[in-house]
């Protein structure tokens, strides 16, 4: 919580400062659909209310997936959640250790949980990866403060840092092997915040990879950082467009500004009935942190007050897209189930990316999951929120709720 406290307080000053900004282009008066960075020959990304998406594009990979596999479509979804990505970094080691892994024909990323795709995306054999990137010792020194720097820039912390991170574990082997599985199919999408239109923006990050070279390396790692760019904590993230050959740019940020975590876009919310090769899916949702809090005295000062604001803010937007996953999986005959880190249990926070609390998070997560208890429903979770105290227990201690499989 002092972490966080500290990072409303920062943010805080922003508003102080008379900021000096580095000149960048017009935003172009178009959609996503229509504008696109140069030199890519085919859709990489989509406007998250294009019916296209929903309607051709996503049926079509559908089929294709249906074709080579036993018929059945998984689907995970990461959330953002800054450090607690641990958590779902350890939730999916767990579940390779326990044999319950299924192969997800589609995932899609948010924040924290885009930097966990590609590693989802691709299966057990990249855990070693994902543990190192997860489990301390490369987030360490993540959150390098700007100092006075931020009187004259856009966030509190350097993004050097989180460049660099990315560059780190985003090689191009792990972009090649995206490649190959997206020539099978396969679906791997990641979510920003496009701030000049304060709407979402898709990437389909398998046709990013199928490109090759090095504009698709930059592309894919920009949109990383981009989705993962905590709107005043790190940098947002320029991207060059093109639109009937004159040029443009776009200021994007964490997905997580505006969505929590999505199984497909909000056209598909609005349009109601899910593809029909999507029917009978199996979908997975992993909440990096926790969808609630334990109760707690809010002190009276400002910086508490703010705090407690944010917090109820983003557990109230995951909750509500977790109610609305359900009942789009309920229309398609889709089983659902999700996990998050339970309330009950303390969590050092979405800025505590120092190693000891990363590990304690990473464990805790594999732990549940090897168990063979990751995943809860909706009515599990309301059931067991009904017996949660006021007591909450050490990450490192804590015994994983009793749930189950979906299926």
């Amino acid at each position: 919580m002092k972490i966080l406290q500290g990072r409303i307080g920062l943010l805080g000053s922003l508003a102080l400062a008379g900021c000096a900004t580095a000149p960048r282009l017009d935003t172009p008066p178009a959609s996503p659909a229509d504008a696109s960075p140069p030199g890519f020959t085919r859709a990489i990304r989509t406007d998250v209310l294009d019916p296209n998406f929903l309607t051709e594009q996503l049926p079509k990979t559908s089929r294709a997936i249906k074709a080579m596999s036993d018929g059945s479509v998984d689907i995970l979804a990461l959330s953002g959640g800054g450090a607690g990505g641990a958590y779902g970094a350890g939730i999916l080691v767990g579940l390779t250790n326990a044999d319950q892994r299924p192969v997800f024909e589609i995932v899609t990323g948010v924040s924290t949980g885009a930097l966990i795709a590609p590693f989802a995306f691709l299966g057990p054999d990249w855990d070693g990866r994902l543990t190192e990137a997860y489990r301390g010792e490369a987030t360490d020194k993540l959150l390098v403060s700007r100092g006075l720097g931020i009187l004259f820039g856009s966030s509190v912390f350097e993004g050097e840092p989180l460049l660099a991170l990315v560059a780190r574990f985003v090689t191009d082997d792990l972009i090649d092997a995206i490649a190959k599985e997206a020539e099978t199919g396969r679906i791997l999408l990641v979510a920003t915040t496009n701030l000049d239109r304060e709407e979402t923006v898709i990437w389909n990050m398998g046709a990013i990879a199928q490109e090759g070279g090095d504009r698709a390396r930059e592309l894919f790692r920009a949109v990383l950082v981009a989705s993962a760019s905590v709107p005043g904590v790190f940098p947002p993230v320029m991207i060059d467009v093109e639109k009937d050959g004159k040029k443009f740019q776009e200021m994007h940020v964490d997905g997580g500004a505006s969505t929590p975590f999505f199984i497909a876009p909000d056209i598909a919310m609005i349009l109601g009935e899910p593809p029909e090769n999507l029917r009978g899916a199996h979908i997975y949702v992993i909440v990096n942190g926790p969808a609630a809090s334990a109760p707690r005295t809010t002190l009276n000062n400002p910086v508490d007050v703010a705090s407690r604001s944010f917090t109820t803010v983003m557990n109230h937007m995951t909750r509500t897209a977790l109610v609305q996953t359900s009942i789009f999986a309920e229309r398609g005959d889709m089983t659902f189930a999700f996990t998050a880190i339970p309330s009950e249990v303390v969590f050092a926070g979405p800025l505590a990316f120092d190693q000891l609390s990363m590990r304690e998070t990473f464990d805790y997560g594999m732990r549940c999951a090897t168990r063979g208890l990751a995943w809860t429903n909706a009515q599990q979770a309301l059931d067991h929120a009904e017996t949660v105290g006021t007591v909450v227990t050490p990450v490192d201690t804590a015994a994983c709720p009793r749930l189950q499989d979906p299926k």
